[in-house]
């Protein structure tokens, strides 16, 4: 079956890539980064083990999605190992939470935006784009 076991390394780097972006995302939501950039006392009305909950589901759903793309596209990434996973991961930055951020900032969400825009550069751009490019091993 052709693609069968590259699908397969895809889906495995990306749900561990994922899981490990989402605790960096986690640390930088709790740690108070967004409470830097707040001028509002207010704030999310839900608990921690509910936002690490939603953080580290979405961060393995959309680990596992950017991971099978990765798959996809690998060839036409430039360079080669964790470098690839970088450029990817940052990539990956440009197109999906920048542009969260950006429509927080449209709705009036500036005090959100910035701090986002810096958690997800660390975790997805950084974090994720580095592990998966150390975890998945293309089939030859």
């Amino acid at each position: 079956m052709r693609g069968g076991n590259s699908m397969k390394n895809s889906i495995i780097a990306g749900t561990i890539a994922g899981f490990v972006s989402s605790v960096v995302m986690a640390v930088f939501e709790i740690g108070g980064l967004y409470k830097l950039f707040s001028t509002t006392l207010a704030g999310i009305p839900i608990n921690i083990q509910t936002m690490l909950l939603y953080t580290i589901i979405y961060g393995v759903i959309s680990g596992i999605i950017w991971g099978v793309f990765y798959a996809f596209f690998y060839d036409y990434i430039p360079s080669k190992g964790v470098k690839k996973g970088l450029i990817y991961g940052i990539i990956i930055w440009i197109i999906s939470p920048i542009h969260n951020a950006g429509a927080g900032v449209m709705y009036g969400y500036f005090s959100w935006a910035i701090p986002y825009a810096i958690a997800t550069f660390f975790s997805i751009g950084i974090v994720y784009g580095i592990v998966l490019g150390y975890l998945y091993k293309p089939p030859k």
